[in-house]
């Protein structure tokens, strides 16, 4: 099936899982496609799962006074939830939205933990969490960097997303307007 071994892959780079295991998990993954701009999880609904991107992309977003602020992007090989609303099982506060036509395979929490029941080695997926987490300096280069050390920073940690993802969401994750996401990339040439 498309997308096993990648998954398997993702899953071997936290533990060295049996093949059983990687079966165990696998088989209890379900596919799905969405299409640009579907949601895969709103406001105030709660995160019952990972998902694993095949293919495609997502954002995490927040909507305040008006605004969408995007809090990170997930690309191929990435997993993804809302962490927050997964782990305290709580409304979200966030949106994950996919950005182009995409194809994912998401698993049950409730499977997660029942994987974990039968065979305690499946704690160790808690790795997977780490990738899910909003760095505190994501947090600190928002509030106390000027846009055109934003920027550099983008330009170092995730180059390619200056050329993937809309310019629009580009400034919403950097924090600024369009027009000085524009106007910084000309001073930059």
């Amino acid at each position: 099936m498309t997308g096993v071994s990648e998954i398997k892959r993702s899953l071997l780079s936290v533990h060295q899982f049996s093949e059983e295991q990687l079966s165990l998990f696998t088989d209890r993954v379900i596919f799905n496609s969405l299409k640009k701009k579907d949601l895969l999880i709103k406001e105030n609904q709660v995160s019952d799962g990972i998902a694993f991107i095949l293919t495609g992309s997502f954002r995490v977003f927040k909507k305040s006074n008006n605004k969408e602020l995007t809090i990170k992007f997930f690309v191929e090989n990435n997993w993804m939830a809302d962490l927050e609303s997964l782990l305290t099982q709580q409304p979200s506060k966030n949106y994950i939205e996919a950005i182009e036509d995409s194809e994912i395979a998401s698993i049950t929490l409730r499977d997660i933990h029942m994987l974990m029941d039968s065979h305690p080695c499946f704690r160790m997926l808690n790795g997977l969490l780490s990738d899910l987490t909003i760095p505190t300096s994501y947090i600190a280069t928002i509030s106390s960097k000027n846009p055109d050390e934003r920027y550099k920073e983008l330009l170092l940690k995730h180059p390619q997303w200056v050329n993937r993802f809309p310019q629009m969401l580009i400034a919403s994750y950097l924090g600024m307007t369009p027009e000085t996401l524009s106007r910084v990339r000309a001073r930059m040439k």
